[in-house]
């Protein structure tokens, strides 16, 4: 067994725990952390425990393998959780998702304003044939006064499993994301590079927190937490550049997750 994957499967049972039963620590952990927002949109801060912060960088497996059942829809991320298609509204439209004013709301607030969304620049032609598409979505669909719940999809029963997501986090244990590394027509050092990268084993200050090193975990351009995931894809640099790398490649959208990485760089370029 591969024990980090088995660590990470074991600490996402920690957030099914929390969404599904009612405890003493779920209850200190909703008032203290969650307070009123939903799982998919909390952010690891320096002021955070350890604890909760190790939790926090799990969070995005965690949410990949749940679609949430909305009913009031004060639990569900309107872009970031799988609730009204088979992925989340952010990963589908990526760039409505880049250039909307409220990419934090949820869906109670979505519904409240009558799903009625604004973007910082005007639609083209095709941005607008998107925006009609999610509207589809959303037609027929109405919040009531149930609960939210999420759904475990790598489980045929719905309810989540250890076993389950070790099993979906290894898919790729020898497979596809490590082929298209090794027989790409790079310099070694890069490919090297790549494996780290997928294997989160580049030296972040996340990652150099975890061996005792005490120094500003502030990403050197901007005031967010520096991570894998924020320094190759959510910091404003980071979009600058995959910006450009799209307009090179012609692609429409840059991608906003590594999974998306993958889907996108193979579809650019499917014979490389």
């Amino acid at each position: 067994q591969n024990l980090g994957k088995m660590n990470v499967s074991l600490l996402c049972k920690w957030w099914w725990k929390l969404e599904q039963k009612d405890g003493l620590w779920q209850e200190i952990v909703r008032k203290k952390y969650i307070k009123n927002t939903c799982i998919s949109l909390l952010k690891k801060k320096p002021t955070n425990s350890p604890v909760w912060n190790q939790l926090l960088s799990v969070k995005d497996i965690y949410t990949s393998g749940r679609k949430m059942i909305v009913g009031k829809g004060d639990q569900a991320s309107f872009w970031k959780d799988i609730w009204v298609c088979d992925t989340s509204l952010m990963d589908k439209f990526p760039q409505l998702f880049e250039i909307c004013n409220n990419s934090e709301v949820t869906v109670e607030e979505a519904a409240r304003q009558g799903w009625h969304m604004s973007f910082r620049r005007w639609l083209n032609e095709e941005l607008q044939s998107q925006l009609r598409k999610i509207t589809d979505f959303l037609i027929s669909f109405a919040v009531n006064n149930e609960i939210d719940r999420p759904k475990w999809n790598w489980e045929a029963l719905g309810i989540f499993s250890v076993k389950s997501t070790y099993a979906h986090l290894c898919i790729n244990e020898v497979g596809a994301h490590y082929n298209l590394i090794w027989k790409a027509k790079i310099p070694l050092k890069i490919k090297i590079w790549l494996w780290l990268i997928e294997h989160d084993a580049i030296l972040t200050k996340d990652n150099l927190a975890k061996r005792k090193w005490s120094g500003d975990m502030h990403c050197r351009f901007c005031n967010e937490s520096e991570t894998i995931d924020h320094l190759f894809l959510a910091c404003n640099t980071a979009k600058y550049i995959w910006c450009l790398v799209a307009f090179v490649l012609g692609a429409k959208h840059r991608p906003t997750s590594f999974g998306q990485f993958w889907q996108w760089i193979s579809a650019l370029l499917p014979n490389n």
